[in-house]
């Protein structure tokens, strides 16, 4: 009796375990499209430990940033966006990832002009892991004007899997909800 109920029960144990645990989830496949980026990116930079392991597919521009007070230089694939989101300055900001890629990054054209005349790329990979890493950027005051203060953006490194240079000209730089 003792044997043929752990027979019985073995298994549907098993399957409650796989059924509440990560081995009976499927990854999900993200493709960020000009109504989804900012919503889906907004909710990245909150939760990104819900889209490890996940595919990511995105167009954005290539945006190459140094940090201000350690010299260090990212390479990045952003939009922009409305103030508040990655920045406290009250202007306009950026929301991306930075990128890994092992092979050539196409250089950042006109980054700091507001049009659409930009280095766009298509890429498809995964979040690297959930830790934050923090870029310092000079702070600008309402007027948009320079300050000597510095402040922090955060992005999460991506992990580029394959990247195609694409024409942006139908696409948007600027997202919003």
């Amino acid at each position: 009796m003792k044997h043929s109920l752990y027979r019985i029960f073995a298994p549907l144990i098993l399957g409650c375990l796989c059924l509440f645990s990560a081995c009976g989830q499927n990854p999900k496949h993200y493709t960020l499209t000009e109504t989804s980026y900012f919503r889906v990116m907004s909710n990245m930079l909150l939760f990104p430990e819900q889209y490890l392991g996940s595919t990511i597919k995105l167009d954005c521009f290539v945006y190459e940033i140094t940090d201000a007070v350690t010299g260090e230089e990212y390479v990045c694939g952003v939009r922009k966006c409305s103030s508040g989101y990655g920045c406290t300055c009250g202007q306009d900001t950026i929301i991306g990832f930075i990128l890994e890629y092992g092979g050539a990054l196409p250089a950042a054209k006109n980054q700091s002009d507001d049009t659409s005349d930009k280095t766009w790329i298509h890429i498809d990979g995964a979040l690297v892991d959930a830790q934050r890493c923090y870029i310092n950027v000079w702070a600008f005051d309402a007027a948009g004007n320079p300050t000597d203060d510095t402040e922090q953006i955060y992005m999460y490194r991506f992990a580029v899997q394959s990247l195609t240079e694409i024409d942006g000209s139908g696409l948007q730089y600027y997202v919003t909800q």
